[in-house]
């Protein structure tokens, strides 16, 4: 009898010790991809790993991935200000700065990647990698797990709170996010002025006559903002353009981009001019032509500023608001 149970015993720890391996082999494997669905966090049992500080399993578009419940040492290449805004410990980040990011602060005592490939990655010795490409999977799952987010499938807000809730910051998402949408509604309420009823809004850049002409932007540069946050209107010739090409962004010569400004207009100088100076563009005859400029309705971003509408994340974005909207409450009170 005595035998028979430790016969059982032996085959119940037997059974234990193959699922706990086998829910560790999850670790880097890419799996089957789950394109638009919002990742699944599953905690692993710290007893069934070898980290003291525990893993979990994160459903992903590359698959199951099993990342660290407490990750110190973050390598971010895009969504930097998420990253900083949930106050995760960054090793290293691979992307452009400027003092008028609200994050620069944190850049200038982080390491910067100077390309984004393996053998420079791996001298930061990251235990996690975030970014939004797929490709970066193969290319550095065997440096670190790595937590693929594409953009365009979800929302900023969303991203921040999969970021948060993979990395074990539930708590800050949530609070950065409640401040975004706090700030969001109080600003939408303020819109309501019959100086804004109706009215449409451009985002342009000058980017030279030698060059590309003026952009118009939708997405990039506050557009996220602006048109889906904010429920802004674009004109309605751009509206036409933007399906016509299917392009949310594009260049349009000096001769014809007056034609598609909204009644306001938030106008970017050139992100490397040194001076905050009138653009080439300002210097046309033109440009006193612009019904926008005429009626003072023209907020614009000098070069040192543009940093602030360079990413898309939860800082840049409250950032993104306070700027735009003190522009546009500032022309009213004029």
């Amino acid at each position: 009898m005595k035998i028979f149970s430790k016969n059982i015993a032996m085959a119940v720890l037997c059974t234990i010790l193959l699922f706990t391996a086998a829910g560790c082999s999850n670790k880097n494997n890419s799996g089957d991809k789950s394109s638009g669905d919002t990742p699944q966090i599953t905690d692993v049992p710290e007893d069934t790993l070898q980290e003291p500080a525990g893993t979990r399993i994160v459903n992903t578009v590359m698959g199951d991935i099993e990342v660290p419940a407490d990750p110190q040492r973050v390598v971010v290449n895009w969504y930097l200000g998420d990253v900083f805004a949930l106050e995760l410990n960054v090793a290293g980040y691979f992307g452009w700065e400027q003092e008028a990011m609200p994050f620069y602060d944190k850049l200038t005592s982080t390491a910067k990647i100077e390309n984004w490939e393996p053998e420079d990655v791996m001298k930061v010795d990251p235990d996690l990698i975030i970014t939004y490409s797929e490709d970066d999977f193969s290319k550095f799952n065997k440096i670190a797990p790595v937590l693929v987010i594409p953009e365009g499938d979800i929302t900023i807000l969303e991203r921040v709170k999969i970021i948060g809730e993979a990395t074990g910051h539930t708590a800050q998402a949530e609070a950065v996010v409640q401040n975004f949408e706090t700030k969001l509604a109080e600003a939408k309420e303020k819109l309501q002025n019959d100086a804004y009823k109706d009215k449409t809004f451009s985002i342009n850049e000058d980017w030279g006559s030698g060059s590309y002409g003026v952009y118009y932007e939708t997405g990039s540069r506050g557009g996220n903002l602006i048109y889906d946050y904010l429920g802004l209107k674009k004109p309605d010739k751009l509206e036409k353009l933007i399906k016509e090409t299917g392009e949310g962004r594009g260049g349009l010569s000096y001769e014809v981009a007056a034609e598609y400004f909204g009644d306001y207009m938030i106008w970017f100088r050139p992100y490397d001019s040194v001076e905050d100076v009138p653009s080439e563009y300002e210097t046309t005859q033109i440009w006193e032509t612009i019904p926008a400029v005429q009626e003072g309705k023209v907020v614009t971003v000098p070069g040192k500023m543009s940093g602030m509408f360079y990413y898309s994340d939860i800082l840049c974005l409250t950032a993104q608001l306070d700027y735009i909207l003190d522009g546009l409450i500032g022309l009213t009170q004029n």
